[in-house]
């Protein structure tokens, strides 16, 4: 269904260390915990096999170190069928999340940006293309290389797709015209000072972020809730689907990458995000981050 559509994600690739236990320890607290692993990470990777697993043709674009975590976050990248031929090779050290995940399934998560925080933004988006039908970005890199790759593919006419994960406060006033701005809560809380519990600060966060940024639509991921869409003139709120959460991490990543394929092949911004409230009800009942994303079959199939 997808496997016509030529994506680009420019984003972060980090290897995941996830510590399990039955709470996060306060301060001062020694805790013992239950289960530690590794897994292939980062939002920019993650969504790149979100798309590749989708059908999508999909060319990762960051970067990693010559280090022995560079060596397997490509691999796996490969393995997953994305074109990794625009990722640098000669970053300092490859990215790094340590992931600390409860007992019922929510996490803390902390950053280590390493090579991520060295992309070149003009080489960076000389890889978007007119060969590029949409291209997915986050805000886990450096500002100058998000704005320089969303500005390329809004003069192109690209459909663009910006997750504004991790929480920060971030000059969308830089980027005008993207189709599609996707913050979750605490990114909410982050750009527009509100936090949207209720119907009311939705409304108002998503007019602030549509005012900065100029978008087509403003899809705010509302975890349990599902997710809030405003298109300038009418909000939509479509509810999540039923899962067993056992690992929150890849949610939104998933729900972004169903999202963008979806909106590319019909161009029903609703039946989009639909699909990404599925797509991230099958992730949350998976352990890790790439490692939890469906095949378009078994999104296709959910809930039937």
């Amino acid at each position: 269904m997808f496997e016509n559509i030529r994506a680009a994600v420019m984003g972060s690739i980090n290897a995941d260390m996830i510590l399990q236990m039955p709470k996060v320890p306060e301060v001062g607290e020694n805790l013992l915990g239950t289960q530690y692993s590794y897994a292939c990470g980062g939002k920019g990777a993650n969504q790149a096999i979100g798309l590749a697993r989708l059908g999508a043709k999909t060319k990762m674009i960051g970067k990693v170190a010559s280090d022995t975590n560079g060596h397997k976050l490509l691999q796996n990248l490969r393995e997953n069928h994305v074109d990794v031929s625009g990722i640098g090779t000669q970053g300092s050290q490859t990215g790094l999340a340590v992931i600390l995940l409860d007992a019922d399934g929510k996490n803390r998560i902390v950053v280590y940006e390493g090579a991520n925080a060295e992309i070149d933004p003009v080489q960076a988006a000389s890889y978007i293309t007119d060969e590029t039908d949409v291209l997915l970005v986050q805000f886990e890199t450096k500002e100058d290389a998000v704005v320089e790759c969303v500005n390329r593919a809004v003069q192109k006419g690209i459909t663009t797709v910006l997750d504004c994960g991790p929480a920060k406060a971030f000059a969308l006033e830089r980027m005008q015209g993207v189709t599609i701005l996707s913050p979750n809560e605490s990114e909410t809380k982050a750009l527009t000072g509100i936090f949207p519990e209720n119907e009311q600060s939705i409304l108002a966060s998503c007019e602030i972020l549509m005012q900065r940024s100029k978008a087509t639509f403003v899809v705010l991921k509302l975890g349990e809730r599902g997710c809030a869409v405003w298109d300038g003139k009418q909000m939509q709120l479509l509810p999540a689907y039923p899962a067993k959460t056992v690992d929150t991490t890849a949610a939104g990543d998933c729900f972004t990458a169903a999202m963008a394929l979806e909106f590319v092949r019909s161009g029903k911004i609703l039946t989009a995000c639909d699909l990404g409230n599925k797509a991230g009800s099958i992730a949350v009942s998976r352990m890790g981050a790439a490692s939890s994303m469906p095949t378009a079959n078994e999104l296709f199939a959910f809930g039937k």
